[in-house]
């Protein structure tokens, strides 16, 4: 029974593979390697014949003491021989999955590489139109006709909601009727690394331009920062707004001191949601855009943070990517303290979805990550510092900071999902309650 799990475990990790190589290839990362400087002779002799070390960087996958880590290598020829053969005896008893090498980003090109990252995550950026089953980019909404707005979260874009909908019969009744009852649904689609959620809250703005209608707004995630902020920065008429798993007090997954764990505990993530849906049958979140940002910010950062040392630069780590920092769950956010500290302009009626998921015994195997991440059962002195997650959570939010703490909702706008292993922060919209929801709320 071992032999067969370790054998299931395997070859789930070789499809993994596959699936990391084939996002690397569309990372904005150059791949070619450098040209070479000309050798002095003494080290055409040191070398003794040997080809010359390579100049690339590699970013590798492994499956190390039965979760999956990330792992950066800097160049052999900025390194050395003899640090780059301390790395690898470091990772000694870890399986390889998969490696991919690419040029070292230096540091003064840290935040073009995040814009690029955005640009191939979202390439349709700005406001989308639902119509005929697919979403059509449009210059203005119409001015004053009703409308439904939907607003994704990091690491998305407005197709993942959408198809998430369009995979229950549930969800395709709910967009057939929002179309009769909305004269537009609306998607805005935005870059979620390389900016911060004020920044997309005064590009929502401008792309509704002069729209003067009555306006409803589903958003999930970092969406719901989106929403948060330009319901703070402008006046609009706003009826309705439903926040799913949205961090509006913060996340702890975005903690600066933790860049390294979670990129790792993302890959975790990834994989885990996409063998527990397959398993049930289910929707099946893609994990694709996942892993390629997670990969693709390990490309990028692992230089400038030397997340492949000893002692990586990890303090600095989230203050790099300001579309993470401004979620980050630390009593000095000077983004949260101002968006909480005063009344917004805009005052619709507000709801909370959110879930505590906690898998049970029978998905440990697939779920073996979430035990040393989050509220592990016993408190070993080795996983210590992998910890991310002390409360309950949806995998990747809080539970608590769904909900702004100095303007708790009344009953009846909170719909939490009890403790479960079913509904996480990848799949709420597969969920009928989460419809049921939407429809009392919305009206319709």
């Amino acid at each position: 029974m071992q032999k067969r799990a370790m054998d299931d475990i395997e070859a789930l990790d070789a499809a993994l593979g596959q699936t990391v190589s084939r996002v690397a290839q569309k990372l904005p990362l150059d791949t070619t390697e450098p040209a070479r400087a000309e050798e002095t002779i003494a080290a055409k002799r040191r070398r003794r014949g040997k080809a010359p070390p390579g100049q690339l960087a590699t970013v590798g996958l492994v499956r190390s003491d039965g979760v999956l880590r990330w792992t950066y290598q800097r160049p052999p020829a900025r390194v050395g021989p003899r640090r780059s053969r301390f790395r690898a005896a470091r990772m000694v008893g870890a399986r390889p999955i998969v490696e991919f090498s690419f040029q070292e980003v230096p540091p003064n090109e840290v935040i073009r590489k995040l814009q690029e990252l955005d640009n191939s995550l979202t390439p349709n950026q700005g406001l989308r139109r639902w119509q005929g089953g697919a979403l059509t980019p449009i210059a203005q909404p119409a001015a004053t006709a009703r409308a439904l707005l939907v607003i994704h979260g990091t690491f998305s874009k407005g197709e993942t909601l959408f198809d998430e909908l369009q995979a229950t019969k549930e969800g395709k009744a709910f967009l057939e009727l929002a179309e009769s009852h909305y004269k537009q649904v609306l998607a805005f689609d935005h870059p979620t690394l390389a900016v911060s959620p004020v920044l997309n809250a005064l590009d929502l703005e401008r792309a509704l331009g002069g729209y003067k209608g009555e306006i409803d707004i589903v958003c999930h995630s970092r969406g719901g920062l989106v929403t948060a902020w330009w319901l703070r920065t402008g006046l609009r008429n706003v009826k309705r707004v439903i926040c799913v798993g949205a961090p509006l007090e913060g996340t702890s997954l975005a903690a600066p001191a933790r860049i390294k764990q979670t990129l790792d505990y993302c890959a975790n993530v990834a994989h885990g949601i996409e063998t527990a849906a397959k398993l049930a049958g289910g929707f099946v979140p893609p994990i694709a855009p996942l892993l390629g940002m997670t990969a693709g910010l390990m490309g990028v950062l692992g230089g400038a943070l030397s997340l492949g040392a000893r002692t990586p630069l990890v303090d600095a780590g989230v203050a790099i990517i300001p579309g993470l920092a401004a979620q980050s769950r630390v009593e000095n956010n000077q983004e949260l303290l101002r968006l909480q500290r005063d009344a917004w302009p805009s005052q619709p009626e507000i709801y909370a979805i959110r879930s505590d998921f906690e898998p049970g015994d029978a998905d440990a195997k697939w779920w073996e990550f979430w035990r040393r991440w989050n509220r592990p059962l016993l408190k070993l002195a080795d996983t210590a510092a992998d910890r991310i997650f002390s409360e309950p959570n949806d995998l990747v939010v809080d539970l608590k900071t769904m909900v702004r703490a100095g303007s708790p909702l009344p009953a009846g706008r909170i719909y939490s999902f009890p403790t479960n292993g079913r509904v996480h922060h990848c799949n709420y919209f597969a969920q009928p309650e989460t419809i049921d929801r939407f429809r009392r709320w919305l009206k319709f």
